[in-house]
């Protein structure tokens, strides 16, 4: 089995895994990707679009739209979790097992609680504190 580029072969050596790192877009605004300036770590697709991303990569690669059966796919432990380099799979007996890793959204989208507030990761999810004389907006992520 041979895998094209950008794919790793699993351990079972039966599946390609995409090990491809790109930019994580949050925003397309018809069909342009759009990303804050300080939004420059190169993660995985999945990584990407498990943690609210909404396109990936230098092509623009739009993210699937979460409760989609391709989202399921790609997330299938949900949001804030991926299965593409940072999760282990293993085989036991016929049937496929995954191991979920949690996806730090605070590294790879930085900007995630804005300027004044600090992004602190929590298992499958974030949580955001803002500055001194700041507070959340309703949105939970805005200060």
């Amino acid at each position: 089995c041979t895998c094209p580029s950008g794919y790793a072969l699993r351990e079972d050596r039966r599946m390609c895994r995409d090990t491809r790192q790109g930019f994580c877009f949050t925003e397309v605004l018809q069909t342009m990707c759009q990303m804050s300036s300080t939004n420059r770590n190169l993660v995985t697709k999945s990584e990407c679009c498990c943690n609210s991303g909404r396109s990936w990569g230098p092509q623009c690669e739009l993210c699937p739209l979460p409760g989609t059966a391709h989202y399921k796919k790609m997330c299938p432990h949900g949001p804030g979790y991926s299965t593409d380099g940072r999760g282990t799979d293993f085989q036991v007996a016929t049937s496929p097992f995954w191991c979920f890793a949690d996806n730090n959204e605070c590294t790879a989208q930085p900007s995630l609680c804005g300027a004044k507030g600090q992004c602190l990761n929590t298992p499958g999810s974030y949580n955001c504190e803002c500055q001194k004389g700041f507070s959340l907006d309703s949105s939970g992520v805005n200060c």
